[in-house]
């Protein structure tokens, strides 16, 4: 039996987290579905502006998709457990691109700088706006090794 995983992200306004990562991290917006009419009046929303509202969202970032939707049932909960991990293989310059613009942004906080990683290779670390921690790391032998 196989499976794919897939990070799967609740915001507040996942439109807009959308947007906010094509702009800050590159990614491109695979598929957006808001929510319609009868959905928004189930689940007690005003239907002024659905085209705002995600039910379901899809964006990839160095070609990884990344699901998420609007936090229907109540407020998002952020958490510290849980961080995303993108991993360039060799490709240490992408890897120091991305990391650096990241950076550079005043969107971001940096808590581990790039450089050398303890399992080898290179490593930085940033939460973005939404509490979500990233890894940005290529040049390691260890990591996703199929």
């Amino acid at each position: 039996m196989t499976a794919k995983i897939y990070p799967y992200l609740t915001f507040e306004n996942a439109k807009e987290a959308m947007d906010y990562y094509v702009q800050n991290f590159g990614a491109q917006i695979v598929h957006h579905q808001p929510l319609s009419e009868k959905q928004a009046e189930n689940i007690g929303l005003t239907t002024d502006d659905l085209t705002a509202t995600t039910l379901y969202g899809e964006f990839s970032i160095a070609g990884q998709r990344i699901i998420c939707a609007d936090a229907t049932m109540g407020n998002p909960q952020t958490s510290t457990l849980i961080s995303i991990m993108l991993n360039f293989g060799d490709d240490k310059g992408g890897a120091q691109q991305l990391f650096t613009q990241l950076a550079d942004s005043d969107e971001q906080r940096v808590t581990v700088p790039f450089g050398n990683w303890m399992l080898g290779g290179m490593m930085g670390q940033v939460v973005d706006r939404y509490g979500i921690t990233w890894l940005i790391c290529a040049g390691n032998e260890l990591v996703g090794v199929e």
